[in-house]
């Protein structure tokens, strides 16, 4: 299967945190086998240089992007124009970067390992935790 993993899950699993979801850890764990895809967005990127930046969370950017080129399954989605007209349909995640996201999962028709509570109320997008 693919997935998108949300900045959340992907700092959680690559940090090797326990609060990462049951379903989230076993899909994430499995991908790391070559069993599943997951997709992630610049936008994870960007939400990790912020939070490693100001200190509110214990890996650097440099370390994910190492991680996601290093296992095959994972891969980068661009941000596109037609992404962001996309992200402009999603009318019940108001939060910016999180419309990307759901636009992405949306786009990519897969669903997202989030453990975000408006993202998994959306109508737009399939949520795993």
């Amino acid at each position: 299967m693919e997935y998108l993993a949300d900045t959340v899950a992907l700092i959680l699993h690559i940090a090797k945190e326990k609060r990462l979801g049951k379903q989230a850890k076993k899909i994430l764990f499995e991908a790391d086998q070559g069993v599943h895809r997951i997709y992630v967005s610049p936008i994870s990127y960007m939400e990790i240089l912020y939070l490693s930046e100001k200190n509110r969370i214990g890996i650097d950017l440099q370390k994910v992007i190492n991680f996601v080129g290093k296992v095959d399954n994972y891969c980068e989605i661009p941000i596109t124009g037609y992404l962001i007209t996309i992200a402009q349909t999603i009318d019940d995640v108001p939060e910016l970067h999180d419309r990307i996201l759901a636009a992405s999962a949306q786009f990519l028709d897969v669903p997202i390992i989030t453990s975000d509570k408006v993202i998994q109320a959306s109508k737009h997008c399939r949520c795993v935790w």
